[in-house]
């Protein structure tokens, strides 16, 4: 009986293992020619490619940063409106995510403020830069920002992501090892369908669902999420905000009332490290106000950069 149930067990982990194997194997490797045939352009930085979208314009350029698990498609009416508006914009997607290769790196802060430092320097060798960065996107943001100010012009935060906060059951159960990567893989899709129930107060428009969704369908996207979880540090930047905030850099931070994903108490813990930013609260906004409210979030961003 014992023999029996050891070999029940060893067929189970075995079939486990290459069920994980699976997960990954079997699907696409992201490469140009996808990257081509979705109408993104693609640039050879230090750690992988990367997907991106310029639109030319006049001023400064700004750079929109997304966050945890969405791509950079969130940033489309954003990306939109500054253009319409005359100015440069660019919008990439962060390693792992979307269009971008998903190197076999610890995904930290090192690994994304490189891949920001990279790729500003090949579109942008000469010239400074205006940050626009959402969630996880605004801890990236402030972390280069600090490391490189002389690269920056002005800093737009929209619910940024650096100090504490409570972590999700299924995130804690994701950083444990083997057993995490496991269900990182299994259940990368769904979490990311249920993650976009809770961005916003509204509801995500179904264009930028499908290219959130699609980025699953590659290889390498849940052990991205899985690694960042594990290695970003998204809950304990307050030295790194308070540096900045010792600095003259303009400083514009948004956030929704209705955030379910980073508390909007956390907005009085970014306001108290950088005390001169500009502040936007918004009512009915949720963690995407750029999805919830966009009139008034991009109005206020348009004064901001128009702002001497």
């Amino acid at each position: 009986m014992r023999k029996k149930l050891f070999w029940l067990f060893a067929l189970l982990l075995v079939s486990v293992w290459l069920h994980h194997v699976w997960l990954r194997v079997g699907k696409p490797t992201m490469t140009d020619e996808i990257r081509a045939k979705s109408g993104k352009k693609s640039i050879r930085l230090s750690v992988g490619s990367t997907a991106y979208e310029l639109r030319e314009g006049e001023g400064v350029p700004i750079v929109l940063v997304n966050g945890f698990s969405m791509p950079s498609v969130i940033w489309q009416n954003t990306f939109q409106a500054l253009n319409d508006a005359g100015h440069t914009v660019l919008r990439y997607d962060l390693y792992g995510r979307g269009f971008s290769d998903r190197p076999n790196a610890k995904y930290d802060a090192d690994l994304y403020v490189t891949q920001l430092k990279d790729l500003t320097d090949k579109i942008f060798p000469k010239q400074k830069i205006i940050l626009c960065g959402l969630s996880m996107g605004g801890a990236i943001s402030i972390s280069f920002a600090d490391k490189y100010p002389k690269k920056i012009e002005k800093l737009i935060l929209i619910a940024p992501a650096g100090f504490p906060m409570e972590t999700p059951a299924a995130a804690k159960i994701a950083k444990a090892p083997l057993i995490g990567d496991y269900i990182g893989r299994v259940g990368a899709r769904r979490a990311l369908e249920k993650s976009m129930a809770n961005i916003v107060s509204t509801a995500i428009p179904p264009a930028i669902a499908s290219e959130a969704l699609q980025q699953t369908e590659y290889a390498g996207y849940a052990d991205a999420i899985v690694s960042t979880l594990r290695h970003m540090n998204l809950t304990g930047l307050e030295e790194t905000y308070t540096r900045v905030g010792r600095t003259s850099l303009p400083v514009l931070l948004i956030w929704g009332k209705k955030d379910k994903v980073i508390p909007f108490a956390n907005a009085a813990l970014v306001r108290k490290a950088i005390p001169k930013a500009d502040f936007l609260e918004l009512e009915n906004a949720g963690h995407i106000p750029t999805v919830d409210e966009p009139a008034k979030t991009h109005a206020q961003i348009l004064e901001f950069l128009g702002a001497e």
